[in-house]
């Protein structure tokens, strides 16, 4: 018992002296906020309503569609990064036709700079809508707010989830869904 614990004493340091640099490899060593460029796609769900401000639309009822968006940004300092968006919110089961189209620019805003990067956004877009039962499309502005956080694999790949709940004003007014999208980031 006495040998055990002698032994026990004397291999704890170096143990602990191999288990540094796999400790030191999960630390955040990398410029994971740095300033720059990036790309960032990602596939998700959005929960959307059907709109009564369109004549001959459906009744206001919320329904799953799939979500794609692509992102092009640069990331201005440790806390703040401008994206152009694109996103294509398709009326499943409904044909190519129908959905919504975005394009526009976010303000993300990140709470931590480490590898774990939590962040809010807000946004404007141009908003194109065409719910399944409408005559044709309509165009006006859409506004987004959201939160999301980043995962960084290593100083260029990072992986994350993002939701967020964009609106309709105007001739899109009472079009609006909620997203819930896995992101892919690359950072150059």
């Amino acid at each position: 018992h006495t040998m055990s614990r002698s032994w026990l004493r004397t291999m704890l340091p170096w143990m602990a002296l191999l288990l540094l640099p796999a400790a030191s490899a999960l630390s955040d060593d990398g410029d994971y906020s740095r300033p720059g460029a990036y790309v960032r796609g990602g596939l998700g769900a959005a929960w959307v309503s059907s709109s009564t401000s369109f004549p001959t639309a459906p009744p206001q009822s919320w329904v799953t569609n799939p979500e794609i968006q692509l992102a092009l940004g640069w990331r201005q300092s440790e806390r703040l990064a401008l994206e152009a968006v694109f996103e294509w919110v398709p009326s499943a089961g409904n044909g190519a036709e129908y959905g919504s189209w975005l394009l526009g620019a976010n303000g993300k805003f990140f709470l931590l700079e480490d590898r774990i990067q939590p962040y809010i956004l807000i946004g404007a877009n141009a908003y194109w809508a065409n719910p399944p039962g409408a005559v044709g499309n309509e165009a006006d502005w859409g506004f987004r707010n959201g939160a999301g956080v980043d995962y960084y694999v290593n100083e260029n790949w990072a992986v994350g989830v993002e939701t967020s709940f964009v609106w309709g004003v105007g001739k899109v007014w009472r079009n609006y869904f909620l997203t819930t999208s896995v992101t892919t980031t690359y950072r150059f």
